[in-house]
């Protein structure tokens, strides 16, 4: 009898221990049931405010119509133009003269009306022409600046009258410097007639009553 109630009072004992197990994990066992209806893991895509690519994604980092701080990630190497300005020179055809100024004219510090005045010439005097470019004269100003000068403000062609033989085949250009347009050829052998001398440049009269400039080394 006492053995009978002994394991009797064993087994009450062993379900009491059970029933507390059972109580203090039946919270978590809820939860984990609950938790069951939501996944694990949600994943939403982040679309900017137009629904286009996720900000900050690797297609906007490095998409033309990003806009990333300079040194950013996906940010283009910005190329800084040179600071210095690069001037170009005037091409010039070396020219030695001194020509009397026809009418009062500037004296500009470049080949372009657009340019800084230096001085103003006046009518009667002379200037030295030291070149010639495409459309104006280089000149030496009294304050030793170079200048430059429209052909039409000087005594460009001085008169003459002479008759040469051509020592080489010749361009008859119609303006007396390297860029003028070629109007004619004369050859060789043949005599021309000059009718006024320009620089560097001998103005002829062809027999057709055509005029042009040659080249002086053509006469030698």
């Amino acid at each position: 009898m006492l053995h009978c109630d002994f394991r009797s009072a064993r087994i009450m004992a062993l379900v009491a221990i059970v029933a507390a197990m059972f109580a203090f994990n039946a919270p978590a066992f809820a939860a984990g049931a609950g938790e069951e209806d939501v996944p694990s893991t949600s994943i939403v895509p982040a679309e900017g405010p137009s629904g286009g690519e996720p900000v900050n994604s690797p297609a906007s980092a490095t998409s033309p119509s990003a806009t990333t701080p300079s040194g950013a990630v996906g940010a283009k190497p910005k190329h800084h133009a040179s600071s210095r300005n690069t001037i170009r020179e005037p091409e010039i055809e070396p020219a030695q003269a001194r020509l009397k100024v026809l009418e009062a004219a500037p004296a500009y510090s470049a080949p372009a009306k657009s340019s800084r005045h230096l001085e103003q010439l006046e009518p009667g005097k002379f200037v030295e022409v030291t070149g010639s470019t495409h459309y104006y004269l280089q000149v030496k100003l009294k304050s030793g600046e170079t200048g430059y000068v429209d052909p039409s403000a000087v005594e460009l062609v001085k008169p003459t009258d002479k008759v040469f033989v051509l020592t080489h085949d010749a361009g008859v250009l119609d303006k007396p410097n390297r860029w003028g347009k070629k109007l004619a050829e004369v050859h060789q052998g043949k005599n021309v007639h000059v009718v006024g001398v320009s620089l560097d440049y001998m103005r002829i009269r062809m027999k057709n009553g055509l005029e042009g400039y040659v080249p002086m080394t053509a006469l030698e």
